[in-house]
């Protein structure tokens, strides 16, 4: 098979040299064996562009780069070979690091790799992933207690892996501050879009989108095949939007009474429940999150999750007997993560207990 050879140059930055510190922002963007086109395409297409849309003068916007393991090619979607700028030995550091998905396995099974994204992401100011790159900001702690999406294929690993973040369906990005997820493949360049709208203005945004002749929406979208339970493009969507808002900004009370004014208007606003439970648990108001994930847990899609964070609730209040009914009851609705069960912390006072036991050794 004949092999394209792609490197950042044709992205129009690799050729320039990492500017110092200043207006200018590092771009990271990471590439692996495995690694989809668009994911790491899309952004840096954005970002690329932005860098001249958004100069303040001769200081460009962006300095776009990548950075694999090492320097050797790797090889994207089977048959691009990529060059990459840098390895995680002498990468520059960013200010934004993107995680596209792919086979991000590869990343997330590699200390060294997870070490050099930990420390990185640490140090920037933002953290943007596309499709199953969000299963690497999640392994690094980064989606609990947070609102995230990623490609709907891949949204119920995403939320039995990570039960401690709400993950959304349908969800073209979503914004957390810090780290915005991304659905799959072309979602990504949205999520570059808004981040870029974000930092440099709407104007900035919509001329990089123009020049790429990307018919770009600000807004997220819904998927029909997930409508039960997505946050809508209507007054419930913008709702839903308005308390991760207030949650992420520290207003927990602003995002309860918003949860609560879903769920007077619909008590079986499934979504509304569990993220009311996620929340209230999340700020140690345990009989509150005890309450709604019970409610939570009456939803089929979402049971085994619910059930799984009430055995937590249950377990931090002391109460071992329903802790590991509620495991025993996750476990029948299908989530099974092992991991999960033994290495969460609030579990700590039933892992010892010869009846988690059993159950672990039925997984």
């Amino acid at each position: 098979m004949k092999r394209i050879i792609i490197t950042t140059m044709l992205l129009l930055l690799a050729a320039m040299p990492a500017l110092a510190a200043g207006y200018t922002k590092n771009v990271a963007i990471v590439i692996y064996q495995g690694v989809e086109i668009l994911d790491f395409a899309g952004p840096a297409e954005v970002f690329s562009s932005a860098s001249f849309n958004g100069a303040n003068g001769n200081e460009r916007a962006f300095n776009v780069y990548t950075v694999s393991k090492t320097k050797a090619p790797i090889v994207s979607q089977g048959f691009i070979d990529v060059t990459p700028d840098y390895s995680i030995a002498d990468a520059p550091k960013p200010d934004i690091i993107v995680l596209p998905g792919g086979a991000s396995n590869n990343v997330i099974s590699d200390a060294e790799w997870m070490e050099w994204v930990k420390t990185s992401a640490e140090g920037a100011d933002n953290i943007l992933t596309v499709c199953t790159g969000a299963f690497i900001a999640g392994k690094l702690g980064y989606l609990d207690g947070l609102d995230v999406t990623t490609f709907y294929n891949a949204i119920p690993g995403l939320a039995e892996e990570f039960p401690k973040a709400r993950v959304q369906p349908g969800r073209r990005f979503i914004d957390n501050g810090k780290i915005i997820t991304t659905a799959g493949v072309s979602a990504g360049i949205d999520g570059s879009l808004h981040l870029v709208a974000r930092t440099l203005g709407r104007y900035v945004a919509d001329r990089t989108a123009e020049y790429m002749e990307y018919a770009w929406s600000p807004q997220s979208y819904t998927s029909s095949k997930y409508a039960q339970l997505n946050p809508r493009l209507d007054a419930h969507g913008k709702r839903m939007q308005e308390a991760t808002i207030a949650n992420h900004g520290g207003d927990v009370d602003g995002a309860v009474a918003i949860y609560r004014e879903l769920i007077a208007k619909d008590k079986a606003d499934a979504q509304a429940w569990l993220s009311l439970g996620l929340t209230t648990l999340a700020a140690k108001r345990y009989p509150d999150a005890i309450a709604a994930l019970t409610q939570a847990a009456s939803a089929e899609a979402i049971r085994g999750r619910a059930y799984y964070n009430l055995a937590c609730a249950y377990a931090l209040t002391g109460e071992k007997e329903k802790a590991i009914e509620a495991v025993g009851r996750a476990i029948d609705a299908g989530f099974r993560s092992k991991g999960n069960f033994e290495g969460d912390p609030d579990l700590k006072s039933i892992r010892e207990d010869g009846r988690f036991r059993q159950l672990m050794a039925s997984l």
